[in-house]
Parts: structure tokens; C-alpha cells; sequence
């Protein structure tokens, strides 16, 4: 769902995550009959909603009045602006403890030790309390270790809501210990409603949609920022508009002094790509082929699976090479020549 600092205008509600199926069925069922649990880990992808779904938790849990949450009382309007004093929040880089110094890349033990010693006090208001860990993953072994002892001994009337995109990198002994919360891709029609709610023209609306992967924030980010189309434009002219093997040098030099944009570029091919593969397999509308040089396009109606996972590996290919430390420009020459060997079989 779109976030509440993406425009102050929009003050989302638990119902905005009905979309998620059995997901919002069983939280809502479990906070109105007061079953919830006293720790989740809500998981996705950037721009899923996680932390809005985390701040709506807070709201129903803290709220002062009759149907939770009702986003009017004290309680639900601090939680809502970020000041509530019975919710923690624990951000990297933004440490909580004073033994902690701010602009950590993680989460280290000293800040979640500071955390364990807050929640042993008495709450300000004198109900329940709770914890959000923004970037889960982030805390280190000894900080994940610190948390499980809480975990193992939960106190009363304190929730913790881990918020993750790789839960993987979790001790499964704390996974184990929560209750799983995975947020969905959205449906196209909430993130388009989304869009036209942040004022998004449609044709805008709609190239963000086909880029987002059902992420609401990532079609709210992309709609905004014109450097990524212009990015999207030339990786559209030098990757796939290439012809000759003279051109790889030209172009793999243009792109070496471009190597703070090397995961974005291979996260642009890789969607690219993807666009073409679910055309062909109808799971895309054949609009979307527009930009693309007409033997890509042909790739796109005739082509077969293994011709677009052999693309595919060519990225990830290029992925451990600048992971095993290959020079940016050999990384983009190899992926040039694969994509050009491709298009040639279907160049007219």
C-alpha cells in the first residue's frame, strides 16, 4: 500500500490491505478477537506495504477507542505521525541506543540489548506496547541472538513486528517464533488506484505498472523519477538496439563510467526480458512491445522457452561476474554479445 509519507493527504486503513487475501482475513480476525500473537515477521518485497501494514498493527493494538483501530483517538493519531511513546521503532543507521553510533550500515547488539531494556519498563500510556525492527535482516548474529532470548520469553502485553525482505538471512529460530505475515505482489487495479490516488497520469501510471512487480511504492517511486525512464531509455538503445560486434566496444565503454548504475542496469535487462518472455506466453498485453527493435519483437510472438532462458542466464551470468569482481566494462561486453547473438537469429 502506498506509504503514509508518500502523500500526507492519504491516511491509509487496515481495509486498503483486503487485497491480500487470506493474509488480511486472519491478521483482522486475530486483533478483533484479540488472539494476536507476540511477535510477527511481515515479509515482502521493497514497496509491498510492510511498514504501513506495521503502523496499522500498532494503531489497532494501542488504540483508545471502541472499533480498532479508530484512527481518531490520541493513540492512533501519534502512532499515525510517528510519536507515539509506546511504539519503538529500530531503524539502521538511526540507533535508539546512545552506546550505538548512527549511520550504522546494520543492527548491532548494543542497539537491541538498549531495546530488551526498554521493553522490561513500565509503557507511558499503561497499555500495550510495540516493537517495529524496520530491516530485520539486518541485525547481526550477536543482535539476533540478544532478540531471541526475548522472543523465547515474551513479555506481557509487548508485540514485536519484524519487517523483512529476506527472512532467509533470519535465524530460523526466530522465524520460528513469529507469525508469518508475506505480503503478495498487489493486483494491477490497487496499484493503478494507488497511482491515480498520488496523482499519476495514466499513461504514466500504466508504463509504472508494467516496471513494479506489484509493488505499490516501487510504481509510486518509478512514476516520479524521470532519471530512471531516461536510464530504462538508453538501456532500450545501447542493449537491445545493438547490431555489430564493432558496436560492443563503443558501447561498453559509454557504460564504464556508469558503474554505481551496474545493478540497476541488470535488474532493467533482466525486466526487459521478462516483459518479452510474458508477452509471448500471454501473460502480457503485446502493447507493452512498442519501444523494443522489431527482432525483439518477433522473439516475442515466436520465440521459444529455452532461447529466453538462455537470456536469462546470460544476466545472471553477468551478476556473478561483477559479484567475482570482473571489471564493470567485461561484464557489460559479455552481456552485449549475448543479447546480440539472440537478436540476430531474429532480424529479418
Amino acid at each position: 500500500m502506498p506509504s503514509a509519507e508518500a502523500n500526507t493527504a492519504i491516511k491509509p486503513v487496515l481495509s486498503d490491505f483486503k487485497g491480500q487475501g487470506a493474509l488480511y482475513d486472519g491478521l483482522i480476525r486475530t486483533l478483533d478477537d484479540g488472539t494476536f500473537v507476540h511477535a510477527y515477521l511481515i515479509s515482502g518485497a521493497s514497496g509491498m506495504g510492510k511498514r504501513t501494514l506495521a503502523r496499522l498493527m500498532a494503531q489497532h493494538l494501542l488504540c483508545m477507542g471502541g472499533k480498532k483501530p479508530c484512527g481518531a483517538c490520541p493513540s492512533c493519531i501519534q502512532v499515525r505521525e510517528s510519536n507515539h511513546p509506546d511504539v519503538i521503532t529500530v531503524t539502521p543507521g538511526k540507533p535508539l541506543s546512545p552506546e550505538v553510533k548512527a549511520g550504522m550500515a546494520g543492527i548491532p547488539v548494543d542497539e537491541i540489548r538498549y531495546v530488551n531494556s526498554l521493553v522490561g519498563q513500565h509503557t507511558f500510556v499503561g497499555g500495550r506496547r510495540v516493537v517495529i525492527i524496520e530491516r530485520a535482516e539486518k541485525m547481526n548474529a550477536p543482535a539476533q541472538n540478544a532478540l531471541l532470548k526475548t522472543l523465547e520469553e515474551p513479555l506481557a502485553g509487548t508485540v514485536f513486528l519484524l519487517l523483512t525482505e529476506s527472512p532467509e538471512l533470519l535465524l530460523p529460530t526466530i522465524v520460528s517464533r513469529c507469525r508469518a505475515l508475506k505480503l503478495h505482489p498487489w493486483p494491477d487495479e490497487v496499484i493503478l488506484n494507488a497511482l491515480r490516488m498520488h496523482s499519476v497520469e495514466d499513461a504514466m501510471a500504466k508504463k509504472a505498472l508494467s516496471v513494479c512487480g506489484g509493488s505499490i511504492g516501487q510504481a509510486i517511486a518509478v512514476a516520479a523519477d524521470e532519471s530512471y525512464w531516461q536510464r530504462r531509455r538508453d538501456v532500450m538503445q545501447d542493449f537491445f538496439g545493438i547490431s555489430a560486434r564493432v558496436d560492443i566496444l563503443k558501447i561498453s565503454s559509454a557504460w564504464k563510467d556508469r558503474k554505481d548504475e551496474s545493478d540497476a542496469l541488470l535488474n532493467d535487462v533482466e525486466d526487459m526480458l521478462r516483459t518479452l518472455m510474458l508477452v509471448r506466453f500471454k501473460k502480457q498485453d503485446e502493447s507493452l512491445l512498442a519501444d523494443y527493435p522489431d527482432a525483439w519483437q518477433r522473439l516475442a510472438r515466436e520465440g521459444e522457452l529455452p532461447s529466453f532462458m538462455k537470456l536469462m542466464d546470460a544476466v545472471t551470468q553477468a551478476r556473478r561476474m561483477r559479484a567475482n569482481q570482473v571489471t564493470w566494462q567485461a561484464v557489460v561486453e559479455q552481456l552485449l554479445l549475448s543479447l546480440m547473438e539472440e537478436k540476430s537469429k531474429w532480424s529479418m
